[in-house]
C-alpha cells in the first residue's frame, strides 16, 4: 500500500504541474475516492454490528486519514486548474472536478479533522484578484460542507456566507456559479445557520422604485448566465426541503417568499435559454418542491397557478416541430408540466376539482404522444385528480381506460406500468364499488403482468398489493377473482432469493409487504359485504408466509424483515381473526401456530415504530385475549 500511495500522490502532484499528465492525476485521484467510499462502507458496517452487539467481518484501516496532511494539499492546489476553454465547457470532466469530488468524499471519511486542513487555503484565496484562486477557495468550501459537525463549521459559516453573497455579483460567471453552489449546500446542510439578515439579501424581491442592485442575490441569479441560474434554483429546491415537516402547519418561513419565489422560478422556466444547463427542469423542480412544501396560508396562490400552469400545458400542443431536437423539447415541456399539475393538484386537493375538465382533457392530449416519461407524468398527474374528485373520476373513466390499459400493457417501459399501477389504486380509493365495470380488464393485465417473466421485477410487489386495493373498492364483488388471485399470491409467496444479495433481499421484503397487503385488502373486502368465508380455503397459506416471517426474526439472520414486513404480517393476523373470527382464533390458538404468533406479535410491540405497536397490540388483542 504504502508504493501505491508514493505512486498516487506524485501523480497527482504531475497531473497539476503538467497538463499532459491531467488524465494519470485524474486516476490517481479516483483511486483516493475509491479507498473514501470502502472506507465509509466499513464504516457503515462497523456501525451496523455494534449496533447488533457484533464484531464487523471487516476492518478499516483508516488510510485516508493517515495520508490526510499530503493528500489534501494535492487536491487543493489542483481545484486551481481550471482554464478558460472549461468556462464554454462545464461538463467536461477535468483534474479540478475530480479532485473536488474527491476532497468531498474525504470530509464525509475523516469528518472534523478536515476542516483545519482545509480552512487557511480558504481564507488565503477566497479574496484574490484572481478568478481562479476565488473560485477554487469557494469550492473548497462547499466540498467540505457534509461530513464535519455543525459545531465544527459554525465558527466559519456565517462570513462564509456573507463572501458568498458578494461573490453571487462576481465578474467570473464561474465564480457566480461555484458561489451559488455553495450557497446550496449551505441550504442543503447547514440551514439553520444562515441569519435573518442573509436570507434578507438573497431573497428581496425588488418593490417599486428599487434599484436593480438591491434585489436578493438568489433571485437576480435567476436571471444570470444559465449555469449560475440552475445552482440558484437547486438553492431554493434545498430550502424548500427543509419546510417538509411544517408543509401542514399554517404558515412557514416559504410563506413570505411564496409569491414572488413562485413567480420568479416561472419566468425562468420561460428564458429563451432556459434549454441550456438543464436549467427549464431544475426551475420546475424548484417550483414543484416549493409547492409541495409550502403551508397552508399559500393555498389561495397555489390556485391563482393552477390555471397558468394549464394554459402553458394548453400552448405546448402549439410549438412548431420541425426536428427531433423539438419534438424532445415539446416533450419535455410537457413532462414538467404534467409533473407541476399533479404536485398543484395534490396540494390543493378537493380545491383543485373545479379545473379538473380542463386537465383531464389536457392529459388525454397528451397520451396522444408516443413518450414513455410524458406518459408516467401524465399518468401520475390523473391519478392526483381521482384523489381530488373521488366519485366524481367516473365520468372520465370511459374516456382514459384506454390510456390506462396501454400503461399497464406497457412492459418493455417498467416506470409506466409501475405508475399505471399506483393509479388503479388512486381509481379504486376514488371510486370504491363504481370501479366495478373496468375490474375484469384491470385484473387480466396485472395477472398476465404478473406471469410476465421479461417484466422489472420491482413492479410485481406493487401489482400484488393493488389486488387489495381492487377487493377494498368492490368488497364481496372481489369473490370472481378470488381463486387465480390467491394461487398468484401463494406463488408469489414462495419465491426464494440469494440471502448474500442484499438488493434481492429487499426485494424479497417488498414482495412480501405487497403479499400482506393484498391479503388485507382481500380480506376487509369480503367481510364488508359478509362473505367472510370464502377466505376460509386460503387460510393456510397465509398462515405459511406469516411463519416465514416470524422464523426470520428468530434467526436473527442478514435477511431480517424490516419494520413495514412485520406491520403487514401481523395486520394480516389480525384481519383474518376479524374476518373469520372463532374459526381462525381456535387455530391460531394451537401449538403449531402459538408460538411463533405470540414472537411475531411480541417483535411488533417491541417496534421502534408507533404505527408497528399498535398494529401488534391490536392485532394481539383481537387473537388472544378477545372471548367469544
Amino acid at each position: 500500500m504504502n508504493a501505491l500511495y508514493q505512486l498516487s500522490l506524485q501523480a497527482i502532484e504531475k497531473g497539476t504541474a503538467d497538463p499532459s499528465e491531467d488524465e494519470v492525476g485524474q486516476q490517481a485521484v479516483e483511486l483516493w475516492s475509491t479507498i473514501c467510499d470502502e472506507e465509509l462502507e466499513l464504516m457503515e458496517e462497523a456501525a451496523e454490528a455494534a449496533q447488533a452487539q457484533q464484531q464487523p467481518s471487516r476492518t478499516c484501516h483508516n488510510f485516508v486519514r493517515g495520508a490526510l496532511p499530503y493528500l489534501v494539499p494535492l487536491l487543493l492546489n489542483a481545484l486551481f486548474k481550471k482554464t478558460d476553454e472549461d468556462d464554454d465547457d462545464t461538463d467536461a470532466w477535468n483534474l479540478s472536478m475530480a479532485s473536488a469530488t474527491c476532497l468531498a468524499r474525504v470530509a464525509q471519511t475523516v469528518n472534523d479533522e478536515v476542516v483545519r486542513h482545509v480552512m487557511p487555503f480558504i481564507e488565503k484565496h477566497i479574496t484574490s484578484a484572481e478568478w481562479r484562486q476565488r473560485e477554487a477557495a469557494t469550492l473548497a468550501f462547499g466540498s467540505i460542507l457534509e461530513g464535519p459537525s455543525h459545531d465544527i463549521l459554525l465558527p466559519y459559516l456565517p462570513q462564509a456566507l456573507d463572501v458568498m453573497i458578494k461573490l453571487m455579483k462576481d465578474p467570473s460567471v464561474q465564480v457566480k456559479d461555484t458561489a451559488a453552489w455553495t450557497i446550496g449546500r449551505i441550504c442543503e446542510h447547514h440551514i439553520r445557520s444562515v441569519s435573518a439578515e442573509q436570507w434578507q439579501k438573497m431573497t428581496h424581491a425588488l418593490v417599486p422604485g428599487e434599484t436593480p442592485d438591491k434585489e436578493g442575490v438568489l433571485l437576480a441569479g435567476l436571471k444570470d448566465d444559465p449555469r449560475v441560474a440552475n445552482n440558484v434554483c437547486w438553492a431554493f429546491h434545498n430550502l424548500a426541503e427543509h419546510c417538509e415537516d411544517t408543509r401542514n402547519e399554517q404558515t412557514n418561513v416559504l410563506s413570505s417568499l411564496f409569491v414572488d419565489l413562485a413567480r420568479a422560478l416561472l419566468a425562468c422556466t420561460e428564458r429563451a435559454d432556459a434549454g441550456e444547463h438543464n436549467l427549464r427542469s431544475s426551475a420546475y423542480e424548484a417550483l414543484n418542491n416549493t409547492l409541495v412544501n409550502a403551508a397552508e396560508d399559500t393555498k389561495v396562490h397555489i390556485e391563482h397557478l393552477l390555471p397558468v400552469i394549464c394554459q402553458r400545458l394548453e400552448a405546448s400542443f402549439s410549438m412548431q416541430i420541425v426536428s427531433n431536437d423539438d419534438r424532445e423539447a415539446q416533450n419535455e415541456l410537457q413532462g414538467l408540466l404534467c409533473g407541476s399539475l399533479q404536485v398543484v393538484t395534490q396540494k390543493l386537493g378537493p380545491r383543485a376539482v373545479q379545473y379538473a375538465d380542463q386537465m383531464m382533457q389536457l392529459f388525454l392530449q397528451v397520451f396522444g404522444a408516443k413518450n414513455s416519461t410524458v406518459h408516467e407524468e401524465a399518468l401520475m398527474a390523473v391519478g392526483a385528480v381521482a384523489n381530488a374528485t373521488e366519485l366524481g373520476f367516473e365520468k372520465y373513466m370511459p374516456h382514459f381506460r384506454p390510456f390506462l390499459s396501454l400503461g399497464l400493457s406497457n412492459s418493455e417501459e417498467h416506470q409506466v406500468c409501475a405508475v399505471a399501477v399506483g393509479v388503479v389504486g388512486d381509481i379504486c380509493r376514488a371510486l370504491e364499488a363504481k370501479v366495478l365495470p373496468y375490474c375484469d380488464e384491470v385484473v387480466h393485465l396485472l395477472l398476465r403482468n404478473l406471469q410476465n417473466p421479461a417484466l422489472n421485477r420491482n413492479v410485481k410487489p406493487p401489482i400484488l398489493s393493488c389486488f387489495g386495493d381492487i377487493a377494498l373498492a368492490i368488497g364481496g364483488q372481489f369473490e370472481k377473482y378470488l381463486q387465480v388471485t390467491m394461487t398468484m399470491l401463494h406463488q408469489a409467496s414462495q419465491t426464494e432469493v440469494d440471502t448474500s444479495n442484499p438488493d434481492l433481499v429487499d426485494y424479497l421484503q417488498l414482495l412480501r409487504e405487497g403479499i400482506f397487503e393484498a391479503y388485507t385488502g382481500v380480506l376487509q373486502g369480503l367481510r364488508a359485504d359478509n362473505k367472510n368465508e370464502a377466505f376460509i380455503p386460503y387460510t393456510e397459506n397465509a398462515m405459511t408466509l406469516v411463519h416465514q416471517v416470524a422464523e426470520q426474526i428468530s434467526r436473527q439472520g442478514d435477511d431480517q424483515p424490516g419494520d413495514d414486513v412485520i406491520r403487514a404480517a401481523v395486520g394480516v393476523v389480525g384481519d383474518m381473526a376479524m374476518t373469520l373470527g372463532q374459526q381462525f382464533k381456535q387455530l391460531a390458538r394451537q401449538p403449531a401456530h402459538k408460538d411463533y404468533l405470540r414472537h411475531l406479535m411480541r417483535a411488533a410491540k417491541a417496534s421502534q415504530s408507533d404505527a408497528t405497536k399498535q398494529v401488534g397490540r391490536w392485532a394481539y388483542q383481537t387473537v388472544f385475549e378477545r372471548l367469544p
